[in-house]
């Protein structure tokens, strides 16, 4: 498999302002459809969307249909369940979205269904819900089923229960929890298909330490590193956060989301470099406040 081709595309930013980064907001329609026919013409051909994501699923739902219906697979997730139980109203609620979606991209069957939340999976309820994405995949309207993780916890308590063919985790040059803990490797040994997720840390690792916001003080020594090592090997911030993921055993996938047809541009133009990741452990950051975005105080 190609570096492009291990790319999938996230659309958070189509559909809702998003990234601490980003300087555009929501991605206007007209520039979606830029980023959509440039990434096809480069291979990329997985989207990755959720109800979540403001109108975004909604956005290339009619995309896709309008286009060639072949060129495309979509990963959708499950949506915000409310309260302290999963009940049937709204395992039900979901099994018709999906079914939904699946009708209004015209498709036969949408590629991945993934459980948004993993918390979900300790709730009262859960194995209703899991049973449902089986269902549907046992009917052929997603393809294979997966969990979006946080954390090595949400990963043992899936592998010890559930039976999934997808998993969507956070990994960056500065995350590296669950390469060193050995989840990557244990993951690769169930046969479940790796999505890294986060691997510009929303857009962190790219900007220019001088735009830096305080808050993230305590980590900035790693962040220069990181930067310094970058301006060593000749290679930009992006390249070297890319070469690190794409040169990690056991990542399958990258998801990257872009607010511009530029920003695609760069990441498809990026040098493609393999380098030993043992070699930067030292950017290893540990402190989940400052690796997990919804945490973050600015």
């Amino acid at each position: 498999m190609s570096n492009l081709s291990k790319i999938v595309l996230g659309t958070v930013q189509f559909g809702i302002d998003y990234g601490i980064s980003n300087r555009i907001g929501k991605t206007h329609s007209l520039e979606v459809e830029k980023i959509l026919q440039y990434a096809s013409k480069q291979g990329i051909n997985i989207l990755d969307t959720a109800s979540s994501y403001g109108n975004a699923e909604n956005l290339i739902a009619d995309y896709i249909a309008n286009e060639d219906k072949n060129s495309w697979n979509v990963i959708t997730k499950t949506p915000h369940f409310k309260g302290n139980i999963i009940d049937g109203k709204q395992v039900n609620k979901l099994s018709e979205s999906v079914e939904f979606l699946q009708k209004k991209i015209g498709k036969e069957s949408i590629y991945g269904l993934l459980i948004h939340n993993c918390d979900d999976l300790f709730l009262p309820g859960a194995d209703n819900l899991m049973n449902t994405l089986e269902r549907l995949k046992k009917e052929g309207v997603v393809k294979k089923i997966g969990v979006s993780v946080y954390n090595g916890e949400q990963i043992d308590h899936i592998l010890n229960n559930y039976s999934i063919d997808i998993i969507q985790l956070p990994f960056n040059i500065l995350d590296q929890r669950l390469m060193k803990g050995g989840y990557l490797t244990k993951l690769k040994e169930f046969g479940i298909e790796v999505h890294a997720r986060s691997i510009f840390l929303q857009g962190l690792l790219l900007m220019p330490l001088n735009n830096m916001h305080s808050w993230f003080n305590p980590i900035l020594g790693a962040l220069e590193d990181f930067h310094l090592e970058a301006k060593k090997m000749n290679l930009t911030a992006l390249q070297l956060a890319l070469a690190f993921v794409q040169s990690s055993d056991g990542i399958d996938r990258l998801v990257v989301g872009v607010n511009t047809l530029e920003q695609l541009r760069e990441i498809v133009n990026a040098k493609s470099v393999r380098i030993n990741t043992t070699e930067f452990y030292n950017l290893s950051v540990d402190n989940t406040m400052f690796l997990n975005p919804s945490n973050w105080k600015v």
